[in-house]
């Protein structure tokens, strides 16, 4: 393509990069350009893989860091002590410094499903425009940091480089993109680096000895002085790797403080903003803050008692501050585990940490070993090691759940009752969403605080002592049943009007809502209308009926009954009144059931599942994920409404007796 028609779209911000010290330009490329890239990544990236192996990590080898961490960390333990040290190389400016034409030459022989694409996009100088300046830049050489391609451009670049140190027979080598490191003798360390300095800068790869460091044993220290002492490389008996850390059991354990430090400041942090904002802080550190540990601990082996520290701010900070008030010790315990396992899905760092480095151990087994052992990597025993590690996972996951049947019965009562109706039921997807106001996601921070504390059968906080309808105690089953005011109408009205934009959203034409089956007799008796109708939702052009009933499971005329019997019983209800009326119209009719705590009768779920069938081929997503969305969507918006029973006015204001300005008139005002 001429360069002059896409110069524009190539166009790219320009963000300076503290790299402590010096700044490094970064280019963020048009919303367009970038997605352009990742289509071409989704279709073809998989070639990339297939040629690096085990040679370039950057390809986008699944676990590949992981692997790579755990072969040298293993290479080190066993060796260091006969001589081995590891040293990690660090390069000058590596991306912007490779040699372009070079790279795109690799790309043609190597990646020729993308070659077309790569020569297109930098084949002209793209514009680094400083936002608020009439300065730019162009991007003339390497390429371009935060071009999505840009990884896997790079690791083809550098693949020859690599292949021609290759020498497993003489010493291990490992790249991920610029980062190199090699583990061997000293003195096989010092030749592989003198190759390393004399054949990178001709691919563009300018190694910088002062910056890299070598990881050895202490009593080897005067012998690598002696060897290293013209490079200035930095000699040191532990350095970081990879995200990881290799070196003596003292360097890491310090290198380890230190992280957790940090993660404790951030959970106290989190803590503070828990009590006015509870989902935005339960977001942050689930979905981001625990997700750093969680990597350490798959590459840090014997870690579960540095994380103690770590564990105790979780259970005695953050905890106490997310559900608004003091938790026992088994409300905590249970609440450190995964969502699925009746938890909040932050888990407990120090019951964690064993588990998940023995699973990636097993995940990435086969390619430490292609490291380690310089051969060519064996695509599918390493999609075998995988499937291991995600089978190891599952029995420590069945483990963990006999764990949590053991600790739910050690609740009181009616607590119990609350958290055995969860188990092995989807009703936690609405802990696993990232709030958005886009898709309702959202909650109050009374919302929030009252759908966990129906999770685990607690009184919500700040529940009012006396209705204010008919003054009786106030406490979360007389909240939930108390038709006064019209919250629990509305709170069926809040599932009908749900179900009836989701159908749109799917595409179902004909939507009704409160659709009348059967008229009204003179005396205004005998009507009956469902709650919603949708044409060909079962069957093509088949009208389809349905009414909802949202249960309080923990009511006293249904406690006593287990939650099977009581969706039968609704069930039966439902058909009882509803079904033969619908079989006269030539229709369907179909019940829809829940609890106040989101738990889904079997029905409901079955249509969810047709209902995420046509989402995900309307918008070609895969079916989990909408029917995990879904989920969600449903279960928010049973706890929304819910809480709006615990927090919502059942009195009526007295208006100002006007409804409009001529009501005014009347008044002797002057305007």
């Amino acid at each position: 393509m001429p360069w002059e028609d896409i110069r524009a779209l190539k166009a790219k911000r320009l963000i300076a990069l503290d790299k402590c010290p010096g700044h490094r330009p970064i280019g963020v490329g048009d919303v367009m350009d970038r997605l352009c890239a990742k289509v071409m990544i989704e279709v073809v990236g998989d070639d990339v893989q297939q040629v690096c192996g085990a040679d370039q990590i950057c390809s986008g080898m699944k676990s590949g860091i992981e692997g790579s961490i755990h072969a040298f960390s293993e290479l080190f333990e066993s060796n260091s002590k006969n001589g081995w040290g590891l040293l990690l190389v660090d390069a000058a400016n590596a991306f912007g410094t490779i040699n372009r034409p070079a790279a795109l030459w690799n790309a043609r022989v190597l990646w020729p499903r993308c070659s077309k694409y790569l020569f297109n996009s930098y084949r002209g100088y793209a514009l680094l425009i400083i936002a608020g300046s009439k300065e730019y830049l162009f991007s003339r050489e390497g390429v371009t940091q935060g071009d999505p391609l840009a990884m896997l451009l790079y690791g083809l670049a550098v693949l020859p480089l690599a292949r021609k140190l290759k020498k497993p027979e003489k010493w291990k080598q490992n790249w991920y993109a610029d980062d190199s490191a090699c583990s061997a003798p000293l003195t096989l360390i010092f030749e592989w680096f003198e190759l390393l300095i004399r054949e990178g800068p001709k691919y563009g790869y300018f190694p910088e000895p002062q910056k890299s460091f070598l990881v050895i044993s202490p009593e080897f220290f005067d012998e690598a002085e002696h060897i290293f002492k013209d490079l200035g490389v930095k000699i040191v008996t532990g350095q970081r790797f990879l995200g990881g850390f290799i070196g003596l059991a003292s360097d890491t354990e310090s290198w380890l403080h230190e992280k957790i430090r940090s993660w404790v400041s951030a959970v106290e942090k989190l803590s503070k903003v828990a009590v006015d904002e509870p989902q935005a802080a339960f977001v942050a550190l689930s979905k981001s803050v625990q997700n750093e540990w969680l990597f350490i601990q798959r590459v840090v082996a014997q870690s579960e008692s540095a994380f103690s520290p770590l564990s105790d701010a979780i259970k005695h900070h953050f905890i106490p501050s997310l559900f608004g008030s003091s938790c026992n010790e088994l409300e905590i315990s249970l609440a450190c585990r995964p969502t699925r396992h009746l938890g909040i899905g932050i888990l407990d760092p120090v019951k964690t940490a064993p588990a998940q480095f023995q699973i990636s151990q097993t995940a990435t087994s086969v390619l430490s070993a292609t490291i380690t052992g310089g051969f060519d990597l064996d695509f599918s025993a390493h999609e075998s090691s995988l499937t291991k590690g995600i089978q190891e996972r599952r029995v420590i996951d069945e483990h963990m759940m006999k764990e949590t049947q053991v600790l739910v019965d050690r609740f009181p009562e009616n607590q119990k009752r609350a958290l055995l109706r969860k188990i092995n039921q989807k009703c936690s997807s609405w802990l696993s969403v990232i709030p958005s106001n886009d898709n309702n996601f959202d909650f109050s921070p009374d919302e929030f605080r009252d759908s966990i504390a129906l999770r685990y059968g607690r009184t919500p906080v700040d529940l009012p002592k006396f209705c204010d309808a008919d003054g009786e105690n106030f406490d979360v089953n007389h909240a939930l049943n108390c038709s006064k005011g019209g919250l629990v109408y509305g709170r069926h009205n809040e599932c009908r009007d749900l179900h009836c934009d989701l159908l749109k959203l799917a595409g179902f034409k004909q939507i009704v809502s409160e659709p009348v089956l059967r008229e009204s007799d003179l005396n205004g008796e005998n009507g009956l209308r469902a709650d919603w109708g949708v044409r060909g939702f079962w069957q093509p052009q088949r009208q389809a009926f349905f009414d909802v009933s949202i249960v309080n499971a923990d009511s006293d005329s249904l406690s006593h009954m287990p939650l099977e019997n009581i969706f039968r019983t609704r069930r039966n209800l439902k058909y009882s009144t509803y079904l033969e009326t619908a079989k006269a119209r030539r229709a369907s009719f179909s019940p829809f059931i829940a609890t106040c705590d989101a738990v889904l009768d079997n029905e409901a779920e079955g249509y969810l599942k047709r209902l995420a069938v046509v989402l995900s081929e309307k918008w070609g997503s895969s079916y989990c994920r909408v029917v995990g969305w879904l989920r969600a969507r449903v279960q928010i918006c049973l706890l929304r409404s819910v809480s709006l029973c615990f927090r919502g006015n059942r009195t009526k204001f007295r208006g100002a007796g006007a409804e409009d300005y001529a009501g005014l008139l009347s008044m002797d005002i002057d305007f």
